[in-house]
């Protein structure tokens, strides 16, 4: 009986010891958590463009854009909506302007691209390549072609936002 009750309580021991580990977390989930954690204000953005093979010319636009939207707040929402805020410091007067319409998002299943649907602009949704989204920081690539004068054109726009 003595070896009965040893051997229960060594298995009972091995038992308690065994823990499980915690699962490591998706890097999918990781991404849609750091980006749902904040808000994001446009730090800065370029466009690059490339035509019939020729060096590339880069633009540098966010100084160009007007004070008043450079404090323009985007919020990626767990609903796959998109809400904007003009910040603080407005275009116009309060009320004179229509609040922009929300937005849609999701990710690609591996978390590399993000698909933005802005409805003002006819419920075009643009795909961009996630290069960087850590606690502070989304940076963003949109490649695109056009045709102008019998020319192809390929653009690309890089976006940097900062999380408030």
């Amino acid at each position: 009986m003595k070896k009965f009750f040893f051997l229960l309580g060594i298995a009972s021991l091995s038992l308690s010891a065994c823990k499980k580990d915690s699962e490591p977390v998706p890097v999918a989930d990781v991404r849609t958590s750091l980006l749902l954690a904040h808000d994001w204000k446009l730090a800065a953005q370029s466009v690059t463009y490339h035509r019939d093979g020729s060096n590339a010319v880069v633009q540098e636009v966010y100084s160009s854009i007007v004070p008043c939207a450079q404090d323009d707040v985007t919020k990626f929402n767990a609903d796959k909506t998109i809400a904007y805020d003009e910040g603080a410091t407005q275009c116009g007067k309060p009320g004179e302007m229509a609040p922009a319409e929300p937005g849609s998002w999701y990710f690609s299943n591996d978390q590399t691209t993000l698909y933005i649907n802005e409805h003002q602009l006819h419920d075009a949704t643009a795909a961009y390549q996630v290069l960087v989204l850590t606690e502070q920081t989304l940076q963003i690539r949109h490649v695109y072609t056009y045709r102008q004068n019998a020319r192809d054109y390929t653009g690309t726009e890089d976006y940097t936002y900062t999380a408030l």
